[in-house]
């Protein structure tokens, strides 16, 4: 199993699914998943439960899915409940690793679509960006492998997981 672990805009999902589909894998969304469980949306979940009670939902789903395939972990997974132990346990993990500019011009424009950013100011973004990405590198350096993906575009960062994947 791959699990692919990053911040927020940085790309997994688009990624993720592009990788199984050429390595005719299966493929998780661990937002997606939730969601279709929960039948509501993450931002529902935050504002009618809690942060804590998805992030629960996160480490429940790790535990349970045995799945061969390709897993897009939620942005925030990596840093909650040791789930960083437990992926590195059950698969290959890799970081997707970009600069706070880079998750910035990502994610400016999307806001409305995320519940953590969805009523920050772009300065009040800018600057939650590089904070959390502060917080969470720790988590997120303990991935197995990790790929730059500032300047690179969809193509170039697919083939260089690939060039890993085929390597190990």
């Amino acid at each position: 199993m791959f699990y692919i672990i990053g911040y927020m805009g940085v790309g997994k999902t688009t990624l993720s699914k592009l990788l199984a589909k050429q390595l005719k894998l299966p493929y998780l969304d661990t937002d997606l998943k939730i969601e279709q469980q929960e039948k509501k949306s993450i931002a529902e979940i935050f504002k009618k439960e809690n942060e804590l009670y998805f992030r629960m939902l996160e480490t429940n789903l790790l535990k349970q899915y045995n799945r061969k395939g390709i897993v897009a972990c939620g942005g925030g997974l990596a840093i909650h409940n040791n789930n960083m132990g437990l992926i590195n346990r059950k698969g290959i993990s890799i970081y997707l690793k970009a600069s706070s500019s880079h998750l910035y011009n990502q994610l400016k424009d999307d806001k409305k679509n995320r519940p953590l950013i969805a009523n920050l100011t772009n300065e009040e973004l800018e600057l939650s960006i590089k904070e959390e990405v502060k917080n969470r590198s720790p988590f997120y350096e303990l991935a197995q492998h990790t790929i730059l993906v500032d300047g690179k575009n969809i193509d170039e960062i697919l083939r260089e997981i690939n060039s890993l994947i085929s390597s190990l």
